[in-house]
């Protein structure tokens, strides 16, 4: 695993600087221009001091409305907050309530999840989110400037976003995928927390099992939503050209600003 790219964050999940992948045309992302990440709500004091000093100024944030409103990002000195939500729905269960639902059908983790990253590609909302990140990421030209986004583990709502980012700037579909991939050893202590949480509802191997679905990645996962893009609109070209309303001119200003020679 690219050790490298993560960062020394203490109280906060999957925190991970996306540059220094190649391009098809021989060109590497640059370092210490995007970040992507889990949640800012739980960071300690030292964890922004060091966000502070890597330079983050814009912070988007995918969580839903909800999400944002039960645990508030804390954020670097004057960065600027984006409210960006991928959907606004989630469940609003009891957590007792959730522990039940997972408990019978050891398929439900994995249908929902298919179904999230289906969901991800068809809603006219998340297209807009995706396109309003497009949109703040074209605003990150200056070079001292660092960017980061989020959902709540950074994997699934970032995982499609960072997707779409690497697509456009060139970067092939394996290494986008194994970038993708890094969430999964990354997200084994937060499956291990859930497990802890849930248990004392009463916990089960099929709750169990579900629970390892819904907070861990699958490639079948991505794909999902990759196949969603193709049957609907074609290719992820003309998803990121028709489906978000970016333009070729736009892709070609976010080659020069996050790629070098």
């Amino acid at each position: 695993m690219s050790n490298h790219r993560l960062l020394a964050i203490t109280s906060g999940y999957n925190f991970r600087d996306i540059g220094g992948y190649q391009t098809k045309d021989g060109k590497t992302v640059k370092w210490h221009k995007v970040v992507r990440s889990g949640d800012l709500s739980t960071l300690s004091d030292q964890d922004l001091a060091y966000l502070n000093q890597y330079n983050v100024t814009c912070d988007v944030d995918l969580r839903s409305d909800a999400e944002q409103v039960k645990a508030p990002d804390r954020v670097p000195n004057d960065a600027k907050q984006v409210s960006n939500p991928v959907f606004n729905t989630g469940h609003d269960k009891s957590d007792e309530e959730y522990a039940n639902q997972y408990s019978s059908d050891p398929n439900l983790g994995r249908k929902n999840m298919l179904s999230s990253y289906k969901y991800m590609i068809l809603s006219q909302d998340a297209r807009k989110a995706f396109k309003q990140l497009f949109e703040q990421l074209l605003e990150n030209d200056q070079d001292q400037n660092v960017l980061i986004y989020h959902c709540a583990q950074g994997k699934d709502r970032t995982g499609v976003a960072t997707f779409l980012f690497l697509y456009a700037l060139g970067v092939d579909m394996e290494t986008i995928k194994q970038d993708y991939l890094i969430s999964k050893e990354q997200m084994k202590p937060y499956i291990q927390k859930q497990i802890d949480f849930y248990s004392k509802f009463g916990m089960n191997d099929i709750l169990r099992h579900n629970l390892e679905n819904l907070y861990t990645v699958s490639l079948d996962y991505l794909d999902m939503a990759i196949n969603t893009m193709t049957e609907n609109y074609g290719s992820i070209d003309n998803f990121i050209h028709q489906g978000l309303g970016i333009s070729p001119k736009q892709i070609k200003r976010l080659r020069e600003i996050y790629l070098t020679d």
